[in-house]
Formats: structure tokens, sequence, C-alpha cells
């Protein structure tokens, strides 16, 4: 039974009652704590690349997924032809002694002209070639159905313009017909399904609805959008769903196209993998793609600096044991077995002890002074033992007292406020306080594809940790509110950013008020920044960030970010 929720929530799972159910409050098994295998995405499947496959195992690859075109390995209806370069080479990886998945995309010409199977013919059809893989390339690690099943990207015919919904329960066939045949030829194989693109849980919990869970041994997915210390937060509201509470997670691709920041990015997405339970994450690309994503190798096999922290990973972290090593909310970082550290977070300073030594994120050793920085992180080592928080790692004083984005949080199936968060965040609605409802997300067109705050009857209004969009109008606005109440009497320097989209039609507005004095407002596109001098506050005064559309909503997507701290 679905527990008492506030009235807005309960609307917005009305209107999907296969949400609904997923939103009752699940016991997850624990996980272990192991820091995932970290492998890479290679396209040998799209053609041969000389020198590629030794390049990758001198640089440690360990683990690789690619794709086999199903049209090209079957060419008639009563036959199988591996001999193509391009359905070949998994031998060749294989026999390299490589762990290798498999990506089953596209259809076949020979049923449904090529389009993404979907009649009962097409299905089985799909589901007796993943067998004939199987039965080809026996030490076949894992087949993972579909590439971003629910983007429109990798997928052809009906399904192209189908809801989130149809596009789950194809994928629900999909997968039933692939798992009958793969574990009859080989019963150890793994079947990687809901391949999706984000993490949108109104897509995914539909394929665990549809009876995906009973056919996978993980769930893959994508988490482009997902900044990476928010990672673990949607993977827990991904887990609310019963058949997902202890179901392995793959990230089966993540990647950057920013070359300078990509090792350090890397290295946080890896961290917060690990502690949100995922069990093996794959690098995009192993080597150039033509898309702007960083590689591992350049195409004539020299390391990038990406390639630098991915030898990091497999050399000194994964198959570790792993905890959590922030020691507040404001800082982020990861312990592998007892001698190693990963650490960023606000900024503020760092001193070791001895014996402990300290690199960047593509390994080059590090001199004094030591500081964390938001973006790069710092991978610690003891050189002669253990080393923790305090024990041989000493961080400056913390200056933030409350901050939008690391404190960010879901409010849970009851409704209740997350723990946590210093923020209450609401809606105003001509003046009237409305609840903010954890929405799944690509529950309905136009939303978000991970999940966020919103409400049904007011959408695309989102606030997520880093971007908002208010609702409404000049004469009937619907603005969302971050109140802050001072827990004693203290000294407070407050800051508020917001960039607005340039496709906003006329920018939003934002006002600062404390104890319901306003003391700051503004109305405007572009960048706006609310830092009023730091003030003096006696416990439970009140401030209030409000932000609302300027003639219109239309266009107001607007990155923010709140802090308050001790001048």
């Amino acid at each position: 039974m679905l527990r008492s929720l506030p009235r807005l929530a309960a609307l917005c799972l009305a209107a999907w009652p296969a949400l609904a159910a997923a939103q009752d409050d699940a016991s997850p098994t624990p996980l272990p704590m192991t820091a995932p295998l970290l492998g890479a995405a290679s396209n040998f499947g799209q053609g041969v690349q000389p020198g590629m496959l030794r390049n990758a195992v001198a640089l440690g690859v360990t683990d690789l997924r690619d794709g086999l075109n199903w049209g090209l390995a079957q060419t008639r209806a009563d036959a199988y032809d591996f001999s193509d370069p391009r359905a070949a080479y998994p031998r060749d990886v294989l026999d390299a002694g490589l762990r290798l998945s498999l990506t089953l995309n596209w259809g076949n010409p020979l049923w449904e002209g090529g389009d993404t199977p979907v009649t009962p013919e097409g299905i089985a059809a799909f589901g007796r070639f993943a067998g004939a893989l199987a039965r080809q390339y026996p030490g076949l690690d894992a087949v993972e159905i579909g590439n971003e099943f629910n983007s429109a990207d990798f997928l052809r015919g009906p399904l192209e313009t189908a809801s989130a919904t149809a596009r789950a329960e194809a994928h629900a066939a999909l997968l039933a017909a692939a798992a009958q045949a793969l574990r009859a030829e080989d019963p150890d194989i793994r079947l990687l399904g809901g391949a999706s693109h984000s993490i949108p849980l109104g897509y995914l919990w539909a394929v665990l609805d549809a009876g995906g869970a009973a056919h996978m041994d993980a769930l893959a997915m994508h988490p482009y959008t997902t900044p990476p210390e928010q990672l673990a937060r949607q993977v827990a509201v991904l887990r609310r769903h019963p058949q997902a509470a202890s179901l392995p997670i793959e990230i089966t691709e993540f990647g950057s196209a920013d070359p300078a920041a990509a090792a350090g990015y890397m290295l946080r997405d890896y961290c917060q993998m690990a502690l949100s339970g995922v069990t093996r994450a794959v690098w995009y690309p192993l080597n150039p793609r033509g898309d702007g994503l960083v590689p591992l190798l350049t195409a004539d096999g020299r390391i990038t600096g990406a390639g630098l922290a991915f030898r990091i990973i497999t050399g000194e972290f994964a198959g570790r044991e792993v905890r959590d090593a922030a020691p507040d909310p404001f800082t982020y970082g990861c312990r592998f077995g007892e001698d190693t550290m990963l650490l960023w977070g606000a900024p503020r300073e760092l001193r070791v002890a001895d014996g402990i030594e300290l690199r960047d994120p593509e390994g080059r050793a590090l001199a004094p002074p030591y500081a964390l920085s938001r973006e790069t992180p710092l991978i610690l080592r003891g050189t002669t033992g253990g080393i923790d928080i305090g024990k041989g790692v000493e961080l400056g004083p913390q200056r933030l007292i409350a901050d939008s984005f690391d404190q960010f949080g879901y409010p849970a199936a009851d409704g209740s406020r997350p723990e946590g968060d210093p923020f209450e965040r609401f809606l105003r609605i001509d003046g009237r306080e409305a609840p903010l409802a954890t929405m799944p997300g690509q529950e309905a067109g136009g939303t978000l594809w991970t999940p966020y705050l919103g409400e049904p009857g007011q959408r695309p209004l989102r606030l997520t940790a880093d971007q908002l969009l208010p609702g409404g109008s000049a004469a009937h606005p619907v603005e969302i509110v971050h109140r802050w109440t001072a827990p004693e009497a203290m000294r407070v320097a407050l800051t508020a950013h917001f960039d607005v989209a340039a496709r906003s039609e006329d920018g939003i507005t934002v006002a600062l008020t404390l104890n319901g004095e306003e003391i700051a407002a503004e109305e405007s596109g572009g960048v706006i920044e609310i830092a009023p001098p730091p003030m003096s506050l006696a416990a439970g005064d009140v401030f209030e960030i409000t932000v609302g559309p300027g003639g219109s909503a239309a266009g107001d997507v607007t990155q923010y970010h709140i802090t308050l701290r001790a001048p």
C-alpha cells in the first residue's frame, strides 16, 4: 500500500499508477562496499583499428564494452555469419584475456524493415540472435540489451516517437527474449537491462514494472546529466522501487568533454559510484569517436590525461574495500583500503603528516601548500601506514554553514523533509505556500531525465541541486523559495548566484528577505549575484531567497548556487 503522501505528491503518482507503487519505501539489501571494476568503451564493432587492442592492454584495460551489428551477422533468416572483421573481433578480445560485454542494438532488415523490433516475430528473432552470439563467443561476460533505449537517438521505427512507458515495455520484451536464448546457451552470461541515458526513473521503474527485473542481472545506466556529487542521492531514489532495492547497477558509459578536467571528473564520479554500490563502470570512450568526449588513448596510441587517471583507478582503487571519507557535507572523498584516499570539496587548507604523498588526478606529485578544490580531487597515499581524516590528514577550518548544492536532498515517499538539508525548499503560488515533491524524471514529455523536485500541475517547473525553473507569469507567479533559519546566534555572509539561460524571454526575479523584510531584489536575465554585507543574526532569524518569472517563465532555466558561510 502507498503510504500517506502530501496532496501534490499523491497527484503526481496518481498520474502514473505504476510509479505510485514504486514509491513504497523498500529495505535495500546491503551492497558490498567494494570499489567497482573499471572498463572502457571500445568501438571495434565499427571497424578494424590496428594496434588499439594492444595499446589498451598496455594501458591496463581488462574490461571492454563494445557492440555487434545484428544486421551484419545475419543476412539470411536461417543462418549467421560472423566472418566480417566487425563481427569477428570479439574472439581477438577474448583471446587477449580481456572481459567483454556486447551491446545489442539496432534492428535487422529481415524483420520489420530494420526497425527496433516490436512484433512477436521480430522480438523472437532478436532473442535467437542473442543466443547465437553466446554460442559463437563462449566466455563472453555480458550482453547489454539496447543502447540509451529511453532516447530516440538509438531507436528506429514506431518506438522513436513512443512514450517512455511504451519504450520500457518494448525493452522488457526484448530482455525476456534475449534472456531465454542466452541462458540456454550459457547460464553464466550476464544480461544488462535498462540501458538508459541519464537516470530517468519514469522509464527505469516502468521497465521493472513491466517484468524487466526478472530477466536482468544488472541495471545499466549512462548518468551523463548527473553531477558526480549528486549520484548517490539519485541512486537512493532509484532504489525506492522494491525491485531495484538490491539490483546491481552498472554504469556502462560515463565521460567528459573537457580534456583539462576529464581526469578529475573520472576520479570524482568513480568515488561516488563506489559509494552508491555500483559494481562496474565503463569510461566512454577508449579511443576517439569524433563526438568530443575525451578518450583514454589518442588515435596513435598516446595516453591522455583521462588515461592516466584510468591507470591509477585500475591499479590502486578497483576491487579494494571503499569507505566514505567525507568529514562534512561540503567535502567529498573515498578511502580505498587503509592507505589511499581521494578528497575534494569546498576550498580549504589541507595538511598531512610525514609519510603521506599527494598527487593530482593525472598522478603528478604535488608539493605543499595543499588545498581542497571542488573540481580537482587530491590523491593521498600513506607510504608507511594507514591514513584517515585526523590520522595523518588535517583539514583547515570549514567556514561553510549551508550550501544549496552540497546539501540538496529528495523528500521521502511520505513527503518528509530530506535529512541533512538545512533549506526548506517549496513553492509560493500567488502568495500561497505549496510543497515540492520528488518527481521521478522522464515521467512526462518535457521533463528532466533525472529525479527532480516539482509539482505535477506545474510542469515544466523544476528544482535540482544546481538548476531551477520557476513557473507562471508576472501576474500569477509560481515562485521557488529557499528558506533558511539560523539555528543559533551567529554572523553570516550569504551569496546567491543565478545564471539565466540565454533563451529566457525576459529573465527572472530574485528577492532576498530577512524576517520578511526585503533586503535585496533584482530582475534580469544573464547573471544575477545577491551578496549583501555579512549580518549578525539571532537564533530563529529567517532568510528567504525567492525566484520567480519575469513577464513569463518561458526559457527561464537557471543555474543557481546559494551559500551561507562564516565571514
